[in-house]
């Protein structure tokens, strides 16, 4: 299984909004129209396709926490994989590349990722990658975040 991250483009943002997650997810995860629409005013967030083979099966959206005062902390906005392709190892596959095109980043110190309350299956989820909890609000959520340099 070939996973790989793409440019979101004129030739696939239909097929990345279309896209579904189960009636539960979506108290936890945006939609993805809202966050390419939000992307656009500004030119540090970076929009990816999850790619198998040639077929959209997932999206993230991440940036610099500019807006923070935090230029080496880049945050994980969006993440998720189409309802009927997961538990097939794509999200894992995807994060792991994203780490990895993050970490690239000259800037980047640290990965943040937020989860909000009654979606802990992420915190085992992303534990496995070694994120480690720093901040936990039964409100705002759980904030994660991974060293990288």
């Amino acid at each position: 299984m070939e996973i790989s991250l793409r440019e979101v483009t004129l030739d696939n943002w239909v097929d990345v909004i279309e896209l579904e997650i189960s009636k539960e997810q979506e108290a936890y995860v945006a939609l993805n129209a809202e966050s390419i629409a939000e992307s656009s005013f500004y030119d540090h967030y970076v929009n990816r396709a999850i790619y198998r083979g040639e077929e959209v099966v997932g999206f993230l959206q991440y940036y610099q926490e500019l807006e923070e005062g935090l230029p080496d902390e880049f945050y994980i906005a969006q993440f998720m994989v189409d309802l009927k392709l997961q538990g097939q190892g794509i999200g894992k596959k995807a994060t792991e590349l994203a780490i990895k095109e993050i970490s690239a980043i000259p800037e980047c110190k640290i990965i943040s990722i937020l989860y909000m309350p009654g979606h802990h299956v992420m915190r085992n989820f992303y534990a496995d990658f070694g994120f480690v909890v720093t901040r936990e609000d039964e409100e705002d959520g759980v904030e994660m975040q991974l060293r990288v340099r």
